[in-house]
């Protein structure tokens, strides 16, 4: 349970609260409460910057939402996004910029489709060029 040790160290060095965290890689993926993304980037990105030197890895941070579609925009941002639409276990995602929300090797929409499985029981997002 490598995940649990990067969470107690993000909120230990942040102030924070960590609601998940993925390793994908050399990549982390923080889930933090909402309101608390200030706290983990820090002054200037301050923060952020001495957990990423700590750890010696790449570190993504999202805004965890209660409601799914902002969920999903905080996921794909800064990507544009001109409309979400959940339908019972999938999300349509409209976008200017499908390539950018799917990323590298199809990464970024697998990541989102976990994350959006952990905490809405949403197991399909279907990114549409518009």
């Amino acid at each position: 349970m490598e995940e649990i040790g990067y969470i107690n160290l993000v909120e230990s060095m942040t102030g924070a609260h960590v609601k998940d965290c993925i390793i994908n890689g050399n990549e982390i993926v923080i889930v933090v409460k909402e309101g608390d993304m200030g706290l983990v980037i820090g002054k200037k990105g301050e923060s952020i910057n001495r957990v990423k030197k700590k750890i010696g890895k790449k570190i993504s941070v999202v805004e965890y939402s209660k409601d799914p579609e902002k969920f999903v925009r905080n996921l794909f941002y800064p990507a544009k996004i001109e409309g979400v639409t959940i339908e019972g276990n999938r999300a349509l995602v409209k976008s200017s910029e499908s390539k950018r929300l799917i990323g590298r090797n199809g990464k970024r929409i697998k990541r989102a489709k976990e994350l959006m499985s952990r905490h809405h029981g949403i197991e399909n997002i279907i990114v549409e060029q518009v």
